[in-house]
Order: C-alpha cells, then structure tokens, then sequence
C-alpha cells in the first residue's frame, strides 16, 4: 500500500513538473539579447548566412525587438544602394525586404534566427 501511494505521488510530482517546464514560452525575455541574422540555403546542405543589425543599428537584439525578430511577421529592409556580404565573404544580396515577413517570395526564402533562443518555425 504504501509502494502503491508513493508511485501515485512520484506520477503526479512528475506530470505537474512535465505541463510545467512544457508550457508556452511564458517567462520573461525582457532582459534577453542576442544577435540575429538571415540564412538561406547553399544548396549543399548548409546555409548562406547573413548578420542583421537592430533598428538603431546594433548587433544586438533585446526584449520586445527580439521576440519581434523571430516572429514570422518580421522582415528585414536593406536600403537603396546598400547590400549584405554573406559571413563567407560572398553572396552579397541587394536592396529589399529579407525574412519571413517579406512582401516577395523571394525574400521570404531567408529565415532569420537568433543565437540561443527560440524556437525557429518560420
């Protein structure tokens, strides 16, 4: 009797630590910075990647900018006459919207991701 009311315990320690832990990313990210940048497939099973900066310029992406940057709404814009220099030294990409968000399927093609966070469903 008491092996059996100890298991019963032990399962419901372990299930309420379970839907606990599992649950939707509902702690604060507020403090949370990392860098961010868009990949796109080499075609040799690896990727083109590509370092963004936030909106004032940074290398950076915090709080309510960085929850934004993973989202699947999120683009982002190179201006008229600049361009991007993939991390390998070539590939550059040109002026326009890149990411998830992006008004052009081509631009839609990049992902963006976020060193140590998140969950990358775009």
């Amino acid at each position: 009797m008491v092996t059996k009311n100890f298991l019963n315990i032990a399962i419901i320690t372990c299930s309420l630590a379970l839907f606990t832990s599992c649950s939707d990313d509902d702690h604060d990210h507020s403090s949370e910075c990392h860098g961010c940048h868009l990949s796109f497939p080499d075609g040799n099973g690896g990727e083109l990647m590509y370092d963004i900066t936030n909106a004032a310029g940074g290398e950076e992406f915090c709080g309510d900018e960085l929850a934004d940057a993973e989202s699947n709404t999120f683009y982002f814009e190179i201006a008229a006459g600049d361009s991007l220099i993939c991390d390998d030294g070539g590939h550059p990409i040109y002026a326009g919207q890149y990411g998830p968000g992006a008004d052009n399927a081509a631009g839609q093609a990049y992902e963006v991701h976020c060193e140590d966070h998140g969950d990358h469903d775009h």
